[in-house]
């Protein structure tokens, strides 16, 4: 055996000790790390809810249609910063909202101006309680708003004026009511799920089967649903999808 290769032998085998050595010493604290990271997700930040939001135009309006002619609709804004300030509470923005008929035609438009405020989407610790999974922005706060008209209206179109100079972009969210038929409001009620059974009578000591027909009436005429953006998603609109957080404690309630 000649020295070159009992060099090349013992080169490789301090090699290797010091890769052992090395891969030992990091692989507890990452494994502590990795096994940290989960637990505080699993435990302790928790997913309530997800939803489809919609990200809006500069200057580009975003139009959405309805099932049929309404005279009013909901709308929920969520302002998105890429760097939150900690010196201001709220942050304003202003949309343009134009309301037309099923031939095209413009009946009404208003300015409106919005105010997102930071701690109705903060948890106590401060991450905010409303997050993308992707991306860099963080979502500052929800802002809601109900436009009525005198004449229904089959199609709106949402615009971005102008924003504060934080606000990187708003996303938002529109919804219709259901049309419900009388006589089968407490029947819409009930086949609601159990959280929201339990959202929409939370004024009440009683369950929802043992609400009066006038409790039953007026809460089955004030549920929503959301109503998706005219076009092709990519081309037309960009969708996001926005996950609202509890903390395990509240979670468990």
């Amino acid at each position: 055996m000649s020295l070159t290769l009992i060099a090349r032998s013992a080169a490789f085998l301090l090699l290797g000790t010091l890769a052992a050595y090395g891969g030992w010493v990091w692989a507890l604290p990452m494994a502590r790390y990795v096994v940290a990271a989960q637990d505080s997700t699993s435990q302790d930040l928790r997913i309530a809810d997800r939803m489809l939001a919609y990200r809006l135009g500069e200057q580009e309006p975003l139009s959405f249609a309805f099932s049929q002619p309404v005279d009013n609709l909901r709308l929920l804004t969520h302002a998105a910063t890429a760097s939150p300030p900690t010196d201001v509470k709220g942050l304003m923005y202003r949309l343009r909202i134009s309301l037309f008929d099923g031939d095209g035609n413009q009946l009404a438009e208003y300015e409106q101006a919005l105010l997102a405020g930071r701690d109705d989407g903060y948890l106590p610790d401060g991450r905010a309680r409303r997050f993308y999974r992707t991306g860099d922005l963080a979502i500052w706060g929800v802002a809601q708003l109900v436009v009525e008209n005198d004449t229904p209206f089959t199609r709106v179109d949402i615009t971005l004026i102008e924003a504060d100079a934080p606000v990187t972009a708003v996303d938002v969210r529109v919804y219709e009511r259901r049309p419900v038929l009388a006589g089968e409001e407490r029947d819409v009620l009930l086949r609601r799920s159990a959280q929201e059974r339990a959202t929409l009578t939370a004024f009440s000591p009683f369950p929802a089967e043992m609400l009066t027909e006038d409790e039953v009436r007026n809460l089955a005429r004030n549920l929503w649903r959301p109503v998706g953006p005219v076009g092709v998603e990519g081309r037309d609109y960009d969708a996001l999808v926005i996950y609202a957080a509890q903390r395990g404690e509240e979670g468990a309630s």
